[in-house]
């Protein structure tokens, strides 16, 4: 039996009523988080998919290996992955970049759809074979007369699943919670990473469902820093399903946790950005003061660390700025281009406002 199958039978805590209560206060603040970081929206969604794709398989795929150096360089254009590691990394920051960045027509719960995250996830990947529907019996008394495939089970499944959902009689996460279990207990497909593309299916669909705090903190990051919680509650679950008993209020309290937790850092991080934002003194000479204080051969990577919020534009405009008086030059070209400090850091000019501020990190 599904967990859908039972889904109105469940009774959710006090707990669980209470922490979902809040998570819907947090997201009544969706608004105002897309006014704030509108100047900068694009970028930030960039950031946090390619935060997701790094995570996302360090997560679900241990048994692929790439190299630390090489997370950042395969999101350039220019790279070229060398193994089936890295397409499948590459394949991985592609789907997060759809979802965040390039989105535009929403997720439908259709088979068709899921057949094509499969196989953008998974090209030049995983053999064609390992992309069809797991084969299943149809038995006509002790002998199996005929074979189908998977295909028609999860037809019929998500329609039942739209249908709820159409209905507004279920809480969204709640439901969506049960699609996890049950797309993971089905096995759908013959490749062993139907968990991997079943939570992915449900990020997408949470996001769509006003989790907006997901555009700007990365929810794999938070998973992963969870990873022996998670991994504790889907093998119980799954444990329980076996035996046509599962309980889903822990791991519905454990999604809720994330979630509340990730509204909680966008609320710090939307504090320092209203902060730059407020500050009296220009970007490029706070920038610039930053620049002074890194070691004296530096990259964008190291300013963007510092101000994750502040554009590309803004960054580049600086350092040509400081190239011009002769107080930096660059090293190298491109993206994995560097830069040496020319003047010394005792011999920095004050700018207006700066005496009264420490800008930097304390060491």
């Amino acid at each position: 039996m599904r967990c859908l199958d039972r889904i109105k039978l469940n009774l959710v805590t006090h707990e669980v009523l209470l922490k979902t209560t809040n998570l819907y206060y947090e997201m009544g603040k969706n608004h105002y988080y897309k006014q704030l970081f509108k100047a900068d929206l694009d970028h930030i969604k960039l950031e946090v998919a390619h935060k997701n794709a790094e995570s996302f398989f360090k997560l679900f795929f241990s048994d692929f290996q790439v190299r630390d150096s090489r997370f950042r360089t395969l999101l350039l254009d220019s790279s070229t992955p060398k193994n089936q590691s890295e397409h499948l990394y590459r394949n991985i920051v592609d789907v997060f970049r759809k979802i965040h960045v390039e989105s535009g027509e929403p997720f439908n719960l259709l088979l068709g759809e899921i057949q094509d995250l499969t196989r953008i996830l998974f090209n030049n990947v995983l053999p064609p074979e390992k992309l069809k529907y797991r084969s299943t019996g149809k038995k006509k008394g002790m002998l199996i007369s005929e074979s189908s495939s998977m295909r028609e089970e999860l037809e019929a499944y998500l329609e039942a699943i739209n249908k709820n959902d159409r209905k507004k009689e279920i809480e969204p996460v709640f439901l969506y919670v049960n699609f996890l279990v049950d797309f993971i207990n089905m096995e759908v497909f013959n490749m062993p990473y139907n968990e991997s593309l079943g939570i992915l299916i449900f990020y997408i669909l949470i996001l769509e469902n006003n989790f907006d705090a997901a555009n700007y903190v990365s929810f794999f990051a938070k998973l992963l820093y969870y990873k022996q919680d998670y991994q504790d509650i889907i093998r119980l679950v799954k444990m329980q399903s076996e035996q046509d008993v599962p309980n889903l209020m822990p791991l519905m309290r454990f999604f809720i946790n994330i979630f509340n937790t990730m509204y909680g850092d966008l609320e710090e991080f939307s504090r320092d950005y209203k902060y730059d934002q407020d500050l009296a003194i220009n970007k490029t000479d706070y920038i610039e003061n930053t620049i002074l204080k890194l070691p004296e051969v530096f990259s964008k990577a190291d300013i963007r660390k510092k101000h994750p919020s502040v554009s590309d534009s803004t960054i580049n405009r600086t350092l040509s700025r400081l190239q011009e008086d002769n107080i930096i030059r660059s090293i190298g070209s491109g993206r994995s281009a560097k830069w040496v400090r020319i003047v010394a850091k005792d011999k920095k000019v004050k700018f207006e406002g700066q005496i009264m501020m420490d800008l930097g990190d304390k060491k």
